[in-house]
């Protein structure tokens, strides 16, 4: 395998060959091993990655030319198809994975690799170059270590648009113009409004408040939801300090629940107004259980104890099991709307709501219904006892509250 040592170079080779692929290998714990081991075993830990995938072209007897720089190893393998490219994958990160140096015994590897294919995706060495590195920064699969470029959905343009319209929430977040609209969650029982779910509106270009539903995935994934989850528990205790009559659900999100930060801002608010805990339901979704069972609980616990409730919503689109269901301090579980949109005419959707209120009221828990859209859904919920409805059929959300 050749080396490249610059830029230039791997231009020169990609204008000499009629296709090909690029292939970035990235070193994300090199970092790690800097302050574990020092920059020295970092460094050398990198020249042993480098062999391993010199030791892996030379195994599939395919001609390469490769570049080392800082933690990432670049590598051309002109002429290949996308079925050598996998293989080539999947053998450098077998081997990086199986990687052990008995002189180091705390050190190891751990590889993403891109793929792009040339000239398809582009033909020019600096573009190839930020469009691997952007696969490997915008890796949103955390348990994916091999992303190919496909303009379809590797697309710069929508992550453009993706950032511009996250700036828009930001600039929201940062002027205070987002605000709640109100959607009621309804007694089976007296027909009136039990509590409302807050969700959250921002401007948008021409003034008109819009849901930031769209954008909630980006923010996730880079580092918004934070502040989000932040912002939305202040704004609704403040909401109930000035509206003693009502009560309010907020969504946090799965993030937001293994913030430790969060929760003592949580904690410091509810001591602070006491009075407002027993009307905050804070809504959480069953990927917070399924993914870290135990601090979920903790959070849950810890929050409890002032007296505030908790729902969990979209009860039925995950993996949760009765049996967590039954060890999970949960008070209000809300049905997911996938199943209430068909309940009156599917039976497999029929079965699962009635048992699920049944098992319900049996421990304990309430149930609310979700996109409850009209009056036939609406009877056939009340007949088998949900506790609450929530839909368009009885109110949209809105800016204002109808108490």
């Amino acid at each position: 395998m050749l080396n490249i040592e610059s830029t230039e170079d791997i231009q020169i080779q990609i204008n000499d060959m009629q296709s090909g692929y690029c292939v970035l290998i990235k070193l994300i714990n090199y970092d790690e091993l800097q302050a574990v081991c020092g920059f020295a075993i970092a460094k050398h830990i990198m020249n042993d990655l480098n062999k391993i995938i010199r030791q892996v072209c030379h195994e599939m007897i395919t001609p390469a030319y490769s570049k080392i720089e800082h933690n990432k190893v670049l590598v051309i393998l002109p002429n290949s198809d996308h079925e050598l490219i996998k293989k080539f994958v999947y053998k450098a990160y077998t081997a990086s994975q199986l990687y052990t140096n008995e002189q180091i015994e705390f050190a190891y590897m751990n590889c993403k690799i891109a793929s792009i294919d040339f000239p398809g995706a582009s033909n020019n060495a600096d573009e190839i170059y930020a469009l691997l590195a952007g696969l490997l920064v915008h890796d949103k699969d955390r348990s994916c270590y091999y992303k190919s470029y496909d303009s379809r959905l590797h697309n710069l343009e929508i992550i453009k648009t993706s950032n511009k319209k996250l700036n828009k929430l930001r600039k929201a977040l940062e002027s205070n113009t987002v605000v709640f609209a109100y959607q009621p969650i309804v007694d089976r029982k007296t027909g009136h409004t039990h509590y409302y779910e807050c969700l959250l509106r921002m401007p948008d270009d021409h003034n008109n408040l819009v849901s930031v539903g769209g954008v909630i995935q980006d923010a996730e994934s880079k580092g918004l939801i934070n502040i989000i989850d932040q912002i939305v528990l202040r704004m609704a205790v403040n909401e109930l300090v000035n509206a003693s009559e009502i009560s309010l659900s907020v969504n946090i999100s799965n993030i937001g629940i293994l913030d430790s930060y969060l929760l003592e801002i949580a904690e410091s608010l509810l001591r602070k107004h006491s009075d407002v805990a027993s009307r905050l339901i804070i809504e959480i979704t069953e990927t917070s259980i399924n993914e870290d069972y135990e601090n979920t609980k903790m959070f849950i616990d810890r929050l409890h104890k002032f007296g505030c409730r908790f729902a969990l919503d979209d009860f039925g689109s995950g993996f949760t099991s009765f049996k967590q269901l039954q060890n999970l301090p949960i008070d209000i579980i809300k049905i997911d709307g996938s199943y209430i949109r068909n309940v009156v005419n599917d039976r497999h959707s029929q079965y699962f709501v009635e048992t699920l209120v049944k098992i319900s009221e049996e421990l304990g828990i309430k149930t609310v219904a979700e996109f409850v859209e009209n009056g036939e859904i609406a009877k056939f919920l009340i007949d088998i006892k949900v506790d609450g409805m929530q839909g368009n059929f009885f109110s949209p959300a809105s800016s204002k509250r109808n108490l």
